[in-house]
């Protein structure tokens, strides 16, 4: 039998103990793969905890790969193949989890706080506002992002890795200038058909990667002629999968194997998860230095604040600066520092927590309905714990048009699962999103 030892009165959950614990006994070997881990109530009961407690550090651990779950037959240690890939020392700090719904986006917007920084920054920072920023971003606003990263995502980036873009697509711009049509680009499959588009725009060649349920399916990556490859290894959108560690340290595996190869990593709504710590990012365990880690403000303050950022590897910021240092930043140093005081003061962080708790209940609002209506009989959902939309399977004759009409007449707001896919599907899948 399993058995550990506790801090009891330190502030990190005790199912964030039990969790980091057989996560790093997996890692090392001593749990072996394939292993049968205690039942959740034996578990509980030899620990001296309630059942509830092993169930959540259960569940953290098969969302992020390490362990999986067998009906009737109990948990069981996944194969972590780590090769040549090292983990760099964990200091994640649990968060409190709670969220916000785009329909309500005028009304859970900080408005008075955000005034009121403007205000201020506006009577007396007056000199500052008109100074042209640097290139990659005021100094202040970097800062504020590099501690936020460090605090919230484990990632260890200075601000001077830091770039500050309008928007994402702005910072896309700028990567494709950086590497040029020499290099050959992969997205998801399905996925968000904008990035292919903007990356084919500049006449760069761009390959499809399957998702599998465990992340992006690296057989057909290998098959292929790739140097980057743009994924959402936290929250793939749309399927809402999460790359499992052991998926993880094969890409990063595979991304050592060639000096030009890198990783995007675009962790659009890593502020969004609902049950559960944060999944660690790729990023916070690359130590090749070969993740380009992304991230919006878009989704987490509104979509119409057009701020985003890059965190660059070091090994690329000297040739970033060099052929791109001339651009200007693109956004508004008003909004910047802005959000540097809104950031560093605190407001962001009560902000995500307060968008997360309305989220959730919009989530559970939404299973709720679902319960009601007879047309969700038999369905299964997928991808309910990260981010703003789930997955809906369908036990149905219906075509996905005919279900996503008949979905939409009872009044919920949902979207085709087929049209994401670059080879547009002809046929049904009975997929529908749905969104909180």
């Amino acid at each position: 039998m399993i058995t550990y030892e506790f801090d009891r009165v330190s502030s990190e959950p005790l199912y964030v103990q039990i969790y980091k614990k057989i996560r790093n006994d997996i890692e090392c070997g001593i749990i072996k793969s394939g292993e049968k881990l205690p039942s959740k109530r034996t578990f509980a009961g030899n620990l001296g905890l309630s059942v509830i407690t092993i169930e959540n550090a259960y569940n953290q651990l098969i969302a992020e790969g390490y362990i999986r779950s067998v009906p009737k037959k109990g948990y069981f240690a996944e194969t972590i193949e780590k090769k040549n890939i090292s983990l760099k020392p964990d200091e994640y700090t649990p968060e409190s989890f709670s969220e916000a719904g785009e329909s309500e986006e005028n009304k859970m917007f900080p408005f008075a706080i955000w005034a009121k920084i403007m205000r201020e920054e506006l009577s007396f920072n007056q000199d500052k506002l008109l100074a042209k920023p640097p290139f990659g971003g005021i100094p202040e606003l970097r800062k504020a992002i590099s501690g936020h990263l460090k605090s919230f995502r484990n990632i260890n980036a200075s601000p001077e890795q830091i770039i500050i873009g309008a928007g994402t697509e702005y910072l896309y711009m700028l990567i494709n200038l950086l590497f040029g049509n020499n290099y050959v680009f992969a997205v998801e499959e399905p996925g968000y058909s904008k990035i292919a588009d903007i990356y084919s725009g500049y006449n760069i060649k761009c390959e499809h990667i399957p998702v599998l349920d465990d992340g992006i399916d690296m057989d057909y990556l290998k098959g292929i002629k790739a140097d980057i490859i743009h994924i959402s290894p936290s929250h793939h959108f749309p399927t809402g999968v999460v790359t499992s560690i052991g998926k993880r340290y094969s890409i990063l595996e595979w991304v050592s194997q060639s000096p030009d190869r890198y990783i995007i990593e675009d962790d659009y709504d890593s502020e969004f998860r609902l049950s559960g710590k944060p999944i660690p990012s790729l990023y916070s365990i690359d130590v090749m230095d070969k993740v380009i880690y992304m991230n919006t403000f878009s989704k987490s303050l509104a979509s119409t604040i057009r701020i985003s950022y890059m965190v660059l590897p070091v090994t690329i910021l000297k040739s970033f600066k060099e052929k791109l240092g001339f651009y200007s930043c693109a956004v508004s140093t008003f909004e910047q520092y802005t959000l540097a005081r809104f950031i560093s003061e605190g407001f962001f962080e009560k902000h995500i927590n307060r968008m997360r708790t309305y989220y959730k209940k919009c989530r559970d609002n939404l299973f709720e309905r679902m319960k009601e209506s007879d047309i969700f009989r038999n369905s299964v959902i997928s991808g309910e714990n990260a981010g703003l939309h789930c997955i809906v399977n369908f036990d149905t004759d219906l075509s996905d048009e005919e279900l996503l009409e008949k979905v939409t007449e009872l009044g919920f707001r949902a979207s085709l699962m087929k049209k994401y896919y670059f080879e547009r599907k002809n046929h049904s899948i009975h997929k529908l999103i749905f969104f909180y």
